[in-house]
């Protein structure tokens, strides 16, 4: 009997079974789960299915971003139904050769990366390996500090950790008394958190302030019940050593990052 798969756009209101798939792989469908659950007003979603089974799917967030999931052949159906000129796509490394048919990489999403795409690969770390490495005085931000990190950040960083501050947890190091690195987690789910928003004042950098933030942050998620997850370009050596040293270990998940053009 020959395969058929059936694709259709994800209606509002049927989002329960769809959902309870994508939980049986948190660390995977992290995005989706939280966008859809949260920001559904900005996500779509189209997914490919054989006999009710999901082998696929594609979501668009904010008309902006594309992350597809799935088999290659749920992919070459999926990819049709995206109508953005300059998207950026996270996707997983089988469909890229499906995605430069239609879109042609221009750029990197990680600076550290090399040449036009981002290899991501997404580590994690629990109860069990985890290794925390507190050098420095570290503090969980809360609001009163917004104005410190505006000022040593800048309002866009600072924007961030407010808005991680809102739906999660935000972590400082301080160098000298100033609030130096930081380190957030907004998306939070029943297994896992996935650490964000990690970023160090370039003057400051070398110290450790990195890993101390992360460390403290990671700490709070483990003691939390739930396993830390993070996303690193496989370009960026230091960040990879930061992680590692506390006891990050690479899962077998690995996803592909750019901007793009429409062909």
């Amino acid at each position: 009997m020959s395969r058929e798969l059936k694709t259709t756009q994800l209606e509002k209101g049927n989002e329960e079974e769809f959902l309870k798939f994508l939980h049986k792989d948190e660390i995977r469908h992290v995005f989706t789960i939280c966008d859809l659950k949260y920001d559904r007003n900005k996500t779509q979603i189209w997914t490919a299915t054989e006999n009710h089974d999901v082998r696929g799917y594609l979501f668009e967030f904010d008309k902006r971003i594309v992350h597809t999931y799935g088999t290659a052949e749920s992919i070459t159906q999926l990819i049709h139904n995206v109508d953005l000129s300059e998207p950026t796509f996270v996707i997983e490394p089988h469909h890229l050769t499906i995605v430069r048919k239609f879109f042609e990489p221009t750029e990197p999403t990680d600076k550290a990366s090399k040449g036009k795409i981002t290899t991501y690969l997404v580590m994690k770390t629990t109860v069990r390996n985890f290794k925390p490495l507190i050098q420095h005085k570290v503090k969980r931000l809360d609001m009163e500090d917004i104005r410190e990190v505006a000022k040593n950040f800048g309002e866009e960083w600072a924007n961030r950790i407010k808005d991680a501050i809102e739906k999660g947890i935000a972590y400082g190091a301080y160098d000298n008394c100033m609030v130096a690195s930081t380190a957030t987690t907004s998306e939070i789910l029943d297994t896992v958190a996935l650490i964000r928003g990690v970023y160090t004042i370039d003057s400051l950098r070398g110290k450790g302030l990195a890993t101390s933030a992360v460390s403290a942050l990671a700490k709070e998620i483990i003691n939390l019940g739930k396993d830390a997850v993070l996303w690193v370009a496989e370009d960026n050596a230091p960040a990879r050593h930061v992680y590692e040293k506390i006891g990050f270990q690479k899962t077998q998940h690995v996803l592909l990052g750019f901007k793009a053009r429409k062909l």
